[in-house]
């Protein structure tokens, strides 16, 4: 790189001057898609703001439920209001016993966890594999008589579903594909979400498709999907004969005690535009990576986390840069902030691995005390060695830096080498 900054300049961090000038902005999120606001506008003038709507005009969360279910590849789809009860209700059709226990991978958002018992499971996490920060068929703990293993998109790397699920069936366990951070993503040809029993997703703020809040569980299997449809709207499932006048398009059907998880129309009409836009997006951030990525090679101790072979299609939600060497005399929450400084947008560690998280904690519920009680028990003694390391060796940044340009890519390049270059032992 023609600009290498040499090992006296100073960090921003310590009053330097920044490789990025504060001047140049980087691209926002979330971004509108071109038909939002006039969707917005149509359910707002509908009359029919929630799936409860006396009939009228077709809701819209049944237009994304149709139109997301085409784009994966699968028949069914059922809209939920967040990822974490995709999770719950995704657990409790399986009709497992109060108890059982759910392999989460011990690096991934708490949610994983917290849906476990919510749904009466006890969560054990398991370790990660080194090379991917994914679950893999090695990571599967067989001393413990699991039934379920919620198999986790990391980052912008993919899980070998298939795999997985050869395995855990082996075990008697079901594989749930947690794809919150893979919306567009592809294994083989096949999209993320579409591959285990079930599939999860998350349309939070922060995601690729997003409406704000959001999620939706997916499966073939035709006889889960009308129980989904009950755990999330209070034992209801959509009619199939025509609403009476003035009627739900719901009705009482009660095979299995649901809860309220629905999504509201106007998440669900954002969430129609914005599935328009989301494949030229995903294409749009795969150059970028591919770009810095050239960028950085030869930097020594210095990687990205790149998607497996078998990922025909990369799907971002945090671009992670690996430091398998750290700088000489930081540590990575040093080096996330002096990337932050450098490039005036947030670098940050990855999420506080569950074994270590305060938010993870269910004996501070009384009403969980014997899931606590068990879940404590269960972990005496385990470590997470893969988990730690990936904690302690990377940093992040949210996927909407990788929506700008090939100058946006230098910037990034130039600001890892100034920072992992003023800071390298002599001796390296």
């Amino acid at each position: 790189m023609a600009y290498l900054t040499t090992p006296s300049a100073q960090l921003a961090v310590s009053g330097g001057k920044p490789v990025r000038p504060p001047t140049r902005r980087w691209p926002t999120w979330p971004k509108p898609a071109p038909e939002a606001e006039s969707l917005l506008r149509e359910v707002l003038h509908s009359g029919r703001w929630a799936i409860s709507s006396p009939e009228g005009s077709e809701l819209f969360e049944r237009r994304f439920a149709r139109e997301f279910a085409s784009y994966l590849g699968v028949r069914h789809c059922v809209p939920v209001d967040h990822g974490s009860s995709a999770l719950v209700v995704a657990m409790e059709v399986l009709d497992l016993q109060h108890g059982d226990v759910v392999l989460v991978p011990a690096l991934t958002w708490t949610a994983c966890a917290t849906a476990a018992l919510r749904a009466g499971l006890v969560p054990l996490l398991v370790d990660i594999d080194p090379v991917s920060g994914c679950v893999t068929p090695e990571c599967l703990d067989v001393d413990v008589e699991a039934r379920a293993v919620i198999a986790v998109h990391w980052a912008c790397r993919m899980a070998d579903i298939p795999a997985l699920s050869a395995a855990a069936a082996a075990k008697g366990m079901t594989v749930i594909e947690d794809a919150a951070q893979a919306h567009g993503g592809e294994w083989r040809g096949r999209q993320a979400g579409s591959m285990g029993r079930l599939g999860c997703f998350s349309f939070q703020n922060g995601k690729a498709l997003t409406a704000g809040e959001g999620g939706a569980v997916v499966t073939d299997d035709s006889e889960l999907a009308p129980r989904l449809e009950e755990l999330r709207a209070d034992s209801r499932r959509y009619r199939h004969t025509p609403s009476p006048s003035g009627g739900l398009d719901l009705e009482e059907t009660a095979t299995i005690q649901g809860a309220n998880h629905c999504m509201s129309e106007f998440n669900a009409a954002l969430l129609c535009a914005q599935l328009t836009v989301l494949d030229h997006e995903v294409g749009v951030r795969t150059r970028n990576w591919r770009k810095l990525g050239e960028l950085l090679a030869g930097v020594p101790g210095v990687r990205l986390l790149e998607p497996a072979a078998e990922q025909t299609k990369m799907a971002m939600y945090e671009a992670t840069i690996v430091f398998d060497e750290l700088p000489g005399g930081m540590d990575v929450d040093d080096v996330a902030d002096a990337l932050s400084a450098e490039l005036g947008r947030r670098f940050y560690v990855t999420d506080t691995p569950l074994h270590r998280s305060p938010l993870l904690a269910p004996w501070t519920k009384p009403a969980l005390a014997p899931l606590a009680k068990r879940f404590v028990d269960l972990h005496a003694g385990r470590s997470y060695p893969h988990a730690d390391h990936w904690a302690n060796h990377c940093v992040q940044t949210h996927h909407s830096a990788f929506l700008g340009e090939e100058r946006d890519m230098h910037d990034i390049a130039e600001a890892i080498i100034k920072v992992t270059t003023t800071h390298r032992p002599p001796s390296a």
